[in-house]
């Protein structure tokens, strides 16, 4: 199969990097904290540039200290303006962006610094397979992130309020989901607290 043909068989799918969030367990800023050199959530933004999603949308707040840390081009950015009242706005805020012409929205969480653009490509190939079902990576049981959510859904995302982002539409009767096994750790790492930070330098900052 040629490329040309692989590109028609592609869905459209918008990344969504959420980067708003108050970092209420750590106590700090943890998307700015370095790791391997960068900002934790530069290395989201990187691996999502680097991939083949149609466009990528980070999610920042109002006045925040971290947009002069990043790279941004070629990002579309968008500030979540409510962030105070919970995930779910930022997650609004960024689907907003992508209604009018994605068959689905990735959503890539800012504090995943090991995904990879061979990851993201490999769940955007899933989807494209079932474009009408939900696609979300596991690995020996646990799913991890990010969440592909199709354009069918955004409606309903629209509706979410609180901070658990759209984690209550996953427990929706006879949801079309799609479990894809992913064998890089990428997605299953994420930094909520400073134990985590801490294990994360500890194994991975000298990693290539």
């Amino acid at each position: 199969m040629n490329l040309e043909h692989l590109q028609q068989k592609k869905a459209a799918i918008s990344g969504i990097i959420l980067a708003a969030g108050t970092s209420t367990r750590m106590g700090r800023d943890k998307l700015s904290l370095p790791f391997r050199g960068k900002p934790i959530v530069q290395h989201v933004i990187d691996a999502a540039r680097n991939s083949i999603l149609e466009t990528v949308t980070i999610v920042l707040p109002e006045q925040s200290d971290l947009e002069p840390l990043l790279d941004l081009d070629n990002c579309k950015i968008i500030y979540s303006t409510e962030r105070a009242k919970g995930q779910a706005e930022s997650l609004k805020a960024g689907i907003s962006s992508a209604k009018s012409h994605a068959q689905g929205a990735m959503v890539l969480l800012g504090d995943l610094p090991l995904i990879s653009p061979e990851v993201i490509n490999h769940l955007i190939w899933a989807f494209s397979q079932e474009p009408h079902n939900w696609v979300i990576p596991m690995q020996e049981g646990m799913r991890g992130n990010p969440i592909t959510i199709p354009s069918q859904w955004f409606d309903k995302v629209m509706e979410l309020e609180g901070d658990t982002g759209a984690r209550p539409l996953l427990a929706t009767p006879r949801l079309p989901l799609r479990l894809v096994k992913v064998n890089e750790i990428g997605p299953f790492i994420d930094v909520d607290t400073e134990q985590q930070y801490q294990m994360l330098l500890n194994r991975y900052d000298t990693a290539i």
